[in-house]
């Protein structure tokens, strides 16, 4: 059984064995969220005092003939939305910089067992994962959002989602899932009468 904060403990005292490669949370990958954040936020207030300066309205089907009704309430809507991915903008760089706090704490443990991930200082930011109790693992690729989807062997589904704080997700997916075939190989030659 892997304990997940005897191993953290382990690599943080620097005496994880050879065998167990150790990925920290990279600054930029935060750094680059939260840059992102305030160029999202600072072209949508752009946008919205261009059309409030201008008096523009961004409508389906809008044209001369529209009816100021209609109009009013194409511009109020644009103003709503506009002002909605500000505030979305806004959260994501706050975000991004609060959890810029933490990477010192936040790792990925690869080992020949399992991993285990921790995306904060607590805990319960913590994901542990046995190769001996995974049956198949997948790599996806949704909306070029890569997660490693999981088959447990009690038969649940497991979805853990990877972004770039700890490297290219896509390759480390790979990697991982290569890991895990190089364990279910060992233990099925590891079995008397094999």
């Amino acid at each position: 059984m892997m304990d997940s904060n005897a191993i953290i403990g382990q690599v943080q005292s620097g005496a994880a064995p050879a065998n167990w490669q150790v990925l920290r949370a990279r600054r930029g990958f935060f750094v680059q969220g939260a840059i992102g954040g305030i160029v999202l936020a600072v072209f949508a207030a752009a946008a919205a005092v261009y059309l409030f300066a201008t008096g523009t309205v961004v409508g389906y089907g809008l044209n001369d003939q529209t009816p100021n009704g209609v109009l009013t309430f194409w511009f109020i809507a644009d103003m709503v939305v506009l002002a909605a991915i500000v505030v979305i903008g806004i959260v994501f760089c706050i975000n991004r910089l609060v959890t810029l706090g933490s990477t010192e704490s936040q790792l990925l443990v690869l080992m020949p067992q399992g991993f285990v991930m921790r995306l904060g200082s607590s805990a319960k930011a913590t994901r542990r994962v046995s190769y001996q109790q995974i049956a198949t693992m997948v790599p996806t690729v949704r909306r070029g959002n890569v997660s490693l989807v999981m088959q447990t062997r009690d038969g649940r589904k497991v979805t853990l989602p990877l972004d770039g704080r700890f490297g290219k997700p896509r390759p480390l997916a790979q990697q991982i899932q290569g890991m895990h075939a190089a364990y279910m190989a060992a233990t099925v030659n590891a079995r008397p009468g094999s």
